[in-house]
């Protein structure tokens, strides 16, 4: 089951922080992995907010709407949660954070990319660079999971919570900048990209059986090697995204899940 170039997904559930004023880029800045004063007005990008030992508090598109106004989209509906976070810093910043929820988010695939605009909210933002116009016929909900399952494209709350490290979520290039500069958990995320490692990466893989449960564990015999984070079932068993250990993260590795075979699978093969 593919994702046509035309097609489009409704999700349902997501939520979003709004932050207005004349500091409101500068302070998502100071509290993101990636560089959000770079973009322009109608762009926007993949990034975490992390805490101070660099655990990933929500992850997400920020996307500038206009100078003073940015929204923060997730993919769940945690966002109380992510002002919560912001607001324990706010002190001076010409500021004013606003928790949205987003009844209603629509994302399609184009030819070129993965828009996704968040009706009601006024924000594009992107999986990838380019952005193009929605349109064509409505996808099941299993039809987007595999498609994002594809490009192992997490969603907040599900994928990615705060046992994750940044890196572990293996999307340096979309969602982290390391020369923007300092920010809350810039140390150690700069440290880790200096040592080269993190213990766990984010993997789809494919398994010869039903769809398990999050957070069951996958196995290289009877070693722990892993957790599952969502999955789907399929006509010959089930894909999912889960947390693999580093030695076994190569695409090919066979492992297990409840006594079924796991294979991990290469970024874009379960489209």
């Amino acid at each position: 089951m593919g994702f046509p170039d035309d097609g489009f997904a409704l999700v349902n559930d997501w939520s979003a922080v709004e932050a207005t004023g004349p500091d409101a880029g500068k302070f998502l800045q100071s509290f993101c992995t990636n560089d959000v004063l770079k973009l322009a007005d109608g762009e926007s990008c993949e990034a975490m907010f992390t805490d101070v030992k660099a655990h990933v508090v929500a992850y997400g598109w920020v996307a500038r709407l206009a100078e003073t106004s940015y929204t923060v989209v997730l993919g769940s509906p945690r966002a109380e949660g992510l002002h919560a976070h912001l607001d324990r810093y706010l002190i001076r910043e010409q500021v004013e954070l606003t928790v949205k929820t987003l009844p209603q988010v629509r994302i399609a695939k184009q030819a070129e990319g993965v828009p996704l605009e968040a009706f009601g909210a006024g924000v594009r933002a992107s999986w990838q660079d380019h952005a193009s116009a929605v349109g064509g016929s409505r996808l099941t909900p299993e039809a987007f999971e595999e498609f994002r399952f594809s490009l192992r494209v997490p969603l907040d709350g599900r994928d990615v919570d705060e046992r994750n490290l940044p890196q572990e979520i293996d999307r340096n290039e979309q969602a982290i900048s390391f020369t923007k500069g300092c920010y809350l958990g810039q140390e150690p995320v700069a440290r880790i990209d200096a040592l080269g490692r993190v213990n766990w990466l984010l993997r789809t893989i494919e398994i010869d059986g039903p769809p398990p449960e999050r957070d069951t564990p996958l196995m290289l015999g009877e070693k722990p090697a892993g957790r599952v984070t969502s999955s789907i079932a399929t006509e010959t068993g089930s894909l999912a995204l889960a947390y693999v250990r580093r030695e076994q993260a190569e695409a090919g590795t066979e492992l297990a899940v409840s006594g079924d075979r796991v294979r991990v699978l290469p970024k874009g093969s379960a489209s």
